[in-house]
């Protein structure tokens, strides 16, 4: 089953693009945490309120950052759709068999509770896939 989890938005700037949602009413903004596996930072903006939806803002934390040639090009905007899945080693076995293009294998990532303060009794894991022509998505199997 997938669920929406997060839209990844790239900004130059995290704070920049917070007070963005600040200024539209939206108050549940976390803290930037640093995932030094993707050489990344990142905030996340509760959007869907009860549903637990959430914007994902992005700042490059090195030059060699997966996101520095995207700001670079694009200047920032959206890049991914994250979608919740239970079992993600099985989900992604099946999108590799419909064509989607593996860019990054499951990896941990504890920047992710660390962000959303979640207690977990486990570490949630990602992976990401090219769909389409240039479509971005990310799988996340929560800790």
């Amino acid at each position: 089953m997938l669920k929406l989890d997060h839209i990844g938005l790239v900004a130059k700037n995290i704070e920049e693009l917070a007070n963005v949602f600040r200024a539209l009413g939206l108050r549940e903004i976390t803290e930037s945490h640093e995932n030094p596996r993707q050489k990344v930072a990142a905030s996340f903006v509760n959007v869907g309120g009860i549903e637990d939806v959430y914007v994902e803002i992005l700042e490059p934390t090195r030059d060699d950052s997966p996101i520095t040639k995207f700001l670079e090009k694009q200047g920032g905007g959206l890049h991914h759709l994250c979608f919740e899945v239970d079992d993600i080693k099985k989900t992604s076995r099946e999108l590799v068999e419909k064509g989607f293009k593996m860019i990054v294998p499951p990896e941990n990532c504890e920047a992710y509770d660390e962000g959303l303060k979640r207690g977990c009794n486990g570490v949630t894991k990602i992976t990401f896939f090219i769909a389409s022509d240039r479509l971005i998505i990310e799988l996340i199997e929560k800790g």
